[in-house]
């Protein structure tokens, strides 16, 4: 039996996307299964479906119509699909590699104590896998981790796990205000470390605090 719903999540790089039915249910939806379209799907559509168990025993959605749509998409025969735009500068691997130069020079140089790479480091590890978590819920419908919390611990050493998990998991990249709250707490870090490595900044007194000095 046809159900009726919304698209309320779609990755349109990597073809899929969630639905939620009209009865509260979310569903699970592939580019493959949305027949009759004119277009690519958008956030918003109503669409009607079949609901189904996928292998995996999630909620999927088969045979995908969205509203509105009369006929297939159709190409000029021997015309090939246009390509999709090269997407803009990608900003988050150079300031990546920025941290971690400073981070190893700082140190080899004895501008940086030793825990303060490591404490980026064990920041970084830790924020990386809150994106992949975040990342995995946000597949399978789960809950997730407010944006809030990502930032805090971008926020708290572990920006440069949080630029990683943004580059490889490619979380979060299409959200230009959570990149732009991004890129600020980076310019922040990359402030505080050139700040130590001038010797504007003692950080004596934080490593006394943290019982780490």
């Amino acid at each position: 039996m046809a159900l009726g719903g919304a698209l309320v999540e779609w990755n349109d790089a990597r073809g899929f996307g969630f639905i939620e039915a009209d009865d509260g249910a979310r569903y699970f939806v592939h580019i493959s299964e949305v027949g009759l379209r004119q277009r690519r799907p958008n956030l918003g559509d109503r669409v009607s479906f079949v609901p189904k168990i996928g292998e995996d025993g999630r909620k999927q959605a088969a045979s995908v119509r969205i509203a509105g749509a009369t006929k297939p998409l159709i190409r000029p025969v021997g015309k090939a699909p246009t390509s999709r735009p090269q997407s803009r500068f990608e900003w988050r691997l150079p300031v990546a590699a920025a941290f971690v130069g400073l981070l190893v020079c700082g140190w080899v140089l004895g501008a940086f104590p030793l825990w303060l790479p490591a404490l980026y480091l064990l920041g970084g590890l830790l924020t990386f896998f809150s994106y992949l978590i975040d990342k995995r819920a946000a597949q399978a419908g789960q809950w997730r981790t407010s944006e809030a919390m990502l930032h805090g611990l971008d926020l708290v050493f572990g920006i440069v796990g949080g630029l990683a998990g943004q580059i490889i998991l490619r979380h979060k990249t299409r959200k230009s205000d959570f990149a732009a709250i991004t890129g600020l707490i980076a310019a922040l870090h990359l402030l505080f470390l050139f700040a130590i490595l001038g010797g504007w900044l003692d950080i004596r007194p934080m490593g006394f605090a943290l019982g780490l000095n």
